[in-house]
């Protein structure tokens, strides 16, 4: 974690806009990965909702890496940028946390998947947290 609860500079929002985006987006391949080293078959639709989560952290990381480009001449006019970013990680990461509990009914005897899935839950609400926190500052 970069900022420390409270905003120091735009560039520690930027780092952290980097590091939860692109792990969130690592975290439907990781789950897909385990599911088939695991024999555990994932019916189509979680697949494609693991595809769509992974493809929106992407997105939302590249556009991050891109617009802190700039930022080393004048980071202070990309306020409006920041928390546009801020508010797409929290759209998704919500519609994340409400995707990810429906693995938790698939290979209930498998533990290990169900402590990886319960981790990235609660890894996924951690970040929510951080980045409401990082929105309310911005206001």
């Amino acid at each position: 974690m970069y900022c420390y609860t409270y905003m120091n500079q735009f560039t520690c929002v930027f780092n952290e806009l980097q590091l939860w985006s692109h792990i969130s987006s690592d975290h439907p391949i990781f789950l897909k990965t385990v599911a088939s080293l695991s024999n555990i078959k994932l019916p189509k639709p979680i697949v494609d909702g693991l595809n769509n989560i992974h493809n929106a952290f992407l997105k939302l990381y590249n556009n991050a890496v891109q617009l802190k480009k700039p930022t080393n001449t004048n980071p202070s006019q990309y306020t409006m940028h920041i928390k546009k970013l801020i508010d797409e990680f929290i759209y998704y990461d919500t519609r994340a946390l409400s995707f990810y509990p429906q693995l938790l009914t698939l290979a209930k005897t498998n533990k290990a998947w169900q402590e990886l899935v319960r981790h990235i839950i609660n890894e996924q609400a951690f970040m929510l947290e951080l980045f409401k926190n990082l929105r309310q500052q911005l206001r």
